[in-house]
């Protein structure tokens, strides 16, 4: 996949449409502020990045469509265009517009319309390039597996400014978060290191894997029960006994007669069972009514009580009464008629207070005598009352006692019935257990096993063949070795460093290593800036090249921006041409521009570049590259879309 052009739609009337050459350099140099660096956001941003990089100001004010043209392989054209997320007053849109391109240069304005999304543009440049389906799984599933799509192949087509001179970094977007392990992750699959197919290869290879094992077991299993068999047999009918399904004197010597006996055990059932009918709700009626009666006791003896309490109190008092009455009678002591009632019946002397008639006194005394009278007729119904009332507190207590009894036998009942449960449950657990054996017993040979066993074998073995006999690490071993020869030829082309040293990538760090005779020195431990871009340069050109000889699924691009900045900084062009006065650092900046240009057509049009650059060199292999250069008034956007607007604000229409 390579880049046609880069479109900028205003609106319907103005459209802005830089060309590039397919399998070439293409060269656009320019002053600063002019827009060459927003040209990488640009087409990352159509690509489907996540996040819309484009600087704000003039170009994100004056854009409505950000647009580009691909070209495949197969020669096919799709125009991939998405919305200024400034129109929508928003960071990003997800939105896209994909169509494959007709026979007009690029489509009209009006024609542009959202009809996917970035996800469906993953899928579908994934599918262009023939990324196959992947799954790259880390040993010891350490972290979620990774599948390679579109996304991590772009990784390699774009080195901004902020990049390109980078001595920590080598890789596009390689200090995000988890993106330095999802390079390393799928960098293998990109160089070839991994089958195409070989994912569902290895899916094959394990689920055949597992039946096998399964197999495996049931043929060990079935051995174990043959081997097994006679003292497994032997030890059920020992259960047997002891849980009372087989009579004790039963002797068994045979593995024929155990398997009798056994078979005889598999259908037994017990007769004889203890049924306790109801039990519940007996037992809840002898309870309630064991309640009562204690309820209905109570009460009786609080009555008794009382009843004894007033018998007690009430006859004690009549019978002191009594014998005061029989002492006052026997001395006779008031006579009727007496009439003087201030002298002393007793000793005839003159009292200070008149004592009561005699009459009253002995009024008083014949009511007292019928009272005891009364007292003494109502005693015998007391008493038979009272002993009624014993004579049903004891009743009472009979019947309590009898509830309790029945509660007892019916709790004894209860525990007989659980024991008897317990048991059958044992007994039933033992001839499970006897069925289970006799159902897995086969004393005969099964070969159908055998059968299904060699046969599973056989094709893990013919899948086992479509896989490379080199390990995943042997293979990266090897690729990297080319691509490190390949540097270490190249790194002579360039003005750098240890241009005799042997160069490596090291894949485990992302960083590349130079060799020196005396010690090895990693790129960030490389002094200046000119050794940090040629190096840059000889790792994504080799990377390419091995790309392209193998046929990998990579975008075939690379766009470089500022790559002449630790040589040529803008702000030494005093005379804004661009155009590199002789100097020391000429030689070196011709033979970097020359390094490039040789290389990619070397590729014999299988590679683009696209460069953005200040700087202009007087030479014919750099003047053939250039597209266009941006210098007195003329821009990435044309000067009349300025013209008259508020550049600050911008005047494309927004969407609220």
């Amino acid at each position: 996949m390579q880049i046609k052009n880069i479109i900028l739609y205003k609106n319907a009337e103005q459209v802005r449409v830089l060309p590039f050459e397919l399998g070439k350099v293409n060269i656009i140099t320019g002053e600063s502020k002019s827009g060459k660096t927003a040209l990488i956001d640009i087409v990352d941003y159509c690509l489907g990045s996540k996040h819309c990089k484009i600087a704000d100001g003039v170009i994100k004010n004056s854009v409505y469509w950000f647009a580009i043209t691909v070209v495949f392989n197969d020669k096919e054209e799709y125009v991939i265009a998405r919305l200024n997320p400034s129109v929508r007053q928003v960071s990003s849109v997800s939105e896209i517009y994909i169509e494959k391109a007709g026979q007009e240069p690029y489509p009209s304005f009006d024609n542009i319309h959202n009809n996917s999304n970035t996800d469906g543009l993953k899928e579908f440049l994934s599918r262009k390039l023939e990324i196959a389906e992947n799954l790259q799984i880390a040993e010891g599933n350490t972290r979620e597996p990774l599948e390679v799509n579109f996304r991590h192949a772009r990784l390699y087509s774009f080195q901004p400014q902020t990049l390109i001179a980078q001595r920590d970094y080598l890789f596009y977007k390689q200090t995000e978060p988890f993106m330095p392990q999802a390079i390393k992750d799928s960098l293998p699959y990109f160089l070839g290191a991994i089958r195409e197919d070989g994912l569902k290869v290895e899916q094959e290879i394990a689920r055949k894997k597992r039946d096998l094992n399964r197999l495996v077991r049931e043929k060990n299993e079935v051995e174990k029960i043959k081997a097994d068999g006679i003292s497994k047999a032997f030890s059920l009918i020992e259960e047997a006994k002891q849980i009372g399904i087989l009579e004790k004197q039963i002797v068994v010597d045979t593995v024929s007669d155990a398997i009798k006996t056994l078979n005889s055990l598999k259908d037994w059932e017990y007769k004889d069972s203890i049924e306790v009918r109801g039990e519940n709700s007996a037992l809840k009626e002898l309870l309630s009514k064991r309640n009562d009666n204690r309820i209905e006791l109570g009460k009786l003896d609080d009555t008794i009580s009382a009843t004894e309490a007033f018998i007690k109190n009430n006859f004690s008092y009549s019978e002191e009464v009594e014998q005061q009455k029989i002492r006052l009678e026997s001395i006779n002591l008031f006579q009727e008629g007496a009439e003087d009632n201030k002298i002393c019946p007793l000793c005839s002397s003159a009292l200070s207070t008149e004592i009561p008639q005699i009459s009253s006194i002995n009024a008083s005394l014949q009511k007292l005598k019928q009272n005891l009278e009364e007292t003494s007729r109502e005693k015998p119904r007391l008493n038979e009352y009272l002993q009624g009332l014993k004579n049903s507190s004891e009743k009472l207590k009979e019947e309590i006692a009898k509830a309790e009894n029945a509660i007892t036998a019916l709790y004894e009942e209860q525990e007989n019935a659980r024991r008897l449960r317990d048991l059958n449950l044992r007994r039933g657990k033992v001839i499970g257990r006897i069925s289970l054996f006799l159902e897995s017993l086969d004393l005969s040979e099964d070969k159908s096993l055998d059968k299904k066993i060699a046969s599973l074998r056989s094709e893990i073995d013919d899948l086992l063949l479509l896989v490379d006999k080199e390990s995943k690490e042997d293979k990266m071993a090897s690729i990297i070795n080319r691509i490190n020869l390949q540097m270490s030829n190249w790194v002579q082309k360039l003005d750098v460093e240890h241009e005799d040293s042997l160069i490596r990538f090291d894949m485990s760090k992302l960083t590349l290593i130079a060799d020196t005779a005396t010690k090895s020195i990693p790129l960030f431990q490389m002094g200046s800036g000119a050794n940090w871009v040629s190096y840059h340069l000889l790792i994504h050109f080799a990377l390419h090249q091995y790309f392209i000889q193998a046929n990998r699924p990579v975008p075939r691009f690379l766009m470089i921006d500022q790559p002449t900045q630790v040589y040529f900084p803008p702000e030494k062009d005093t005379n804004n041409d661009g155009v590199i006065q002789e100097s020391s650092d000429e030689v070196a900046v011709r033979k970097m521009f020359d390094f490039i240009i040789d290389i990619t057509d070397s590729f014999e049009s299988n590679f683009q570049v696209i460069i953005t650059d200040h700087a202009y060199l007087r030479s014919d292999k750099f003047e053939q590259c250039v597209r266009e250069t941006w210098r007195n008034g003329v821009k990435l956007i044309p000067q009349e879309w300025l013209d008259g607007n508020d550049t600050e604000n911008g005047n494309i229409p927004q969407i609220d």
